[in-house]
């Protein structure tokens, strides 16, 4: 059996859902009258890496107009986020055993509602990729777990719904790797529904 010591959770679609996904960057670029003169792949790539006040000096004032403008889809996303039922439950079974830490890649508007669910207190830390400067999988995001807990990479343990960022991320760094598939096929045997399931898969680590 593996040791596993420290177990790292991706947060949108794992832990938390938007009900009302309005796409708000999205729709900010959309409505911009050239795209804020970047290529879109781009203005993602800084809406997901730079915090508020960076965003606001890198992009022209027409993005702090349309986000004033555009603000009440964004609040009327970030109120429909909600907790999965058994996530709570879980976090604080598995807080007694293992070390908890979050990664995120998300903009900087969506970690206030991790603060007013209450998960941050079942993290040793969190790690979003708005202030860190880096996304998944990146491999510095994943170092920097490493750099914090000082353990091994087979020692570590990510669960994420995302294949790209969160599973092949991992197995480049030699950490092991559970993907989370809400509304995945039940007969998909590498993929768990929900964290209620686990802990069978954690006996076997």
């Amino acid at each position: 059996m593996k040791n596993i010591k420290v177990i790292v959770f991706d947060l949108y679609n794992t832990l938390v859902e938007i009900r009302n996904n309005n796409k708000f960057f999205l729709q900010l670029y959309k409505e911009s009258l050239n795209g804020f003169n970047i290529d879109i792949s781009l203005y993602l790539e800084l809406v997901m890496t730079k915090n508020e006040r960076e965003l606001l000096e890198v992009l022209p004032d027409e993005f702090s107009e349309l986000f004033r403008k555009y603000e009440h889809i964004l609040n009327d996303e970030l109120n429909s986020i909600f907790v999965y039922n058994e996530v709570l439950n879980s976090l604080q079974g598995l807080q007694k055993k293992y070390r908890l830490f979050l990664i995120s890649n998300l903009a900087f508007p969506y970690k206030k509602p991790v603060y007013n669910l209450g998960l941050n207190s079942y993290f040793e830390a969190m790690i979003f990729s708005c202030d860190f400067g880096h996304i998944k999988p990146d491999e510095k995001i994943f170092l920097e777990i490493e750099k914090r807990t000082k353990v091994q990479p087979e020692e570590v343990l990510i669960i994420g719904d995302s294949l790209k960022s969160d599973i092949k991320g991992a197995k480049k760094m030699g950490w092991e790797s559970i993907q989370i598939g809400r509304k995945a096929n039940s007969n998909n045997l590498n993929v768990i529904k929900d964290l209620k399931e686990l802990k069978k898969y954690l006996i076997h680590l």
